[in-house]
């Protein structure tokens, strides 16, 4: 949904948005980085406050999302939620020509007169999404060797049984408990 900047009263606006899975993976597919895919539509609260030249816009965000597992391959799917505060302006022109204080940092440019929510869905989704997803944090992964599913049980190619011989003299290494006797 495309907001006109001109349409946003004084008072601010206050919106419930749903963002279709499609339009979202339109944006997505230009993106090598992203590693998921939208398993169901983007529900978002906002809450957009227009000052002149700025733009805050605060709001919910929920989804489901779904992944492949980063140890064992498996897809599987992870609810998402989170919250967010971020700042437009168009002064941004102004900003590159002065030093940028810490708090300057996190000020987006506007480059058109409307804001578009489905842009702000993911990049708030993309900024969040872990970057090495798990099914689980139980998960085993697969074997080195043979490529087993070490989830589904042990393998049977024996690689995870065999010492690594550079570490063979570490094999017996034994650490002695050395204790202060006091008086």
């Amino acid at each position: 949904m495309k907001i006109a900047l001109q349409d946003i009263p004084d008072t601010g606006l206050v919106l419930d948005v749903a963002e279709e899975a499609a339009k979202l993976e339109a944006i997505q597919k230009g993106l090598s980085h992203a590693e998921f895919k939208f398993a169901s539509p983007v529900m978002m609260h906002l809450e957009i406050l227009s000052t002149g030249l700025d733009v805050n816009v605060s709001g919910d965000i929920k989804t489901e999302l779904q992944f492949s597992c980063s140890r064992c391959l498996k897809e599987f799917r992870q609810a998402f939620e989170g919250s967010f505060n971020v700042f437009y302006t168009k002064q941004a022109e102004k900003a590159r020509e002065k030093e940028l204080k810490p708090s300057e940092i996190e000020v987006n440019e506007l480059a058109a007169d409307e804001l578009d929510t489905t842009e702000i869905a993911f990049a708030q989704i993309a900024l969040e999404a872990p970057i090495k997803p798990m099914c689980n944090e139980d998960c085993r992964g697969l074997c080195p060797s043979c490529g087993a599913d070490l989830n589904s049980g042990q393998c049977r190619c024996g690689a995870h049984e065999k010492t690594d011989p550079r570490f063979a003299g570490l094999k017996d290494f034994k650490i002695k408990n050395n204790k202060k006797r006091g008086a």
